[in-house]
């Protein structure tokens, strides 16, 4: 993940969620037709991404996240999927995002899990290169 107008590249990602747009629809009924409802397309929802790695000594995420709460500046952002080899496979991009919500793992001495941390990034859209 790259935040160009930050210069900084985030790093990399086990897990990506909330990559979904769903277009609202407006029910309008007729006068006088009574066998259907037009039913228009109106707004394009955008849903958060959640971002989820292991916890490293890189601070980026969360240093974006407390820039965000004092003042936001919405940026744009990429995420590449990338093979094996280290080809990009598939990129979205994002128009005004910015951090909602950072998230770290429970500290349990007693458990096996790896210590994760994740950021919730709210955007204004979603496009796929």
């Amino acid at each position: 993940m790259s935040i160009p107008s930050l210069t900084l590249e985030v790093g990399l990602f086990t897990q990506v969620t909330g990559l979904s747009a769903q277009v609202d629809v407006m029910e309008y009924p007729e006068g006088g037709i009574n066998t259907f409802v037009h039913r228009l397309p109106t707004r394009i929802k955008q849903g958060n991404i959640t971002l989820k790695r292991g916890v490293t000594k890189e601070k980026a995420l969360i240093e974006w996240f407390q820039k965000s709460v004092v003042k936001v500046q919405p940026t744009d952002l990429s995420i590449n999927v990338l093979d094996e080899l280290g080809n990009t496979v598939q990129s979205w991009s994002f128009r005004n995002a910015y951090p909602v919500k950072w998230t770290g793992s429970d500290l349990n001495a007693g458990g096996n899990e790896f210590m994760t941390q994740s950021l919730e990034v709210a955007h204004s859209g979603m496009k796929v290169m």
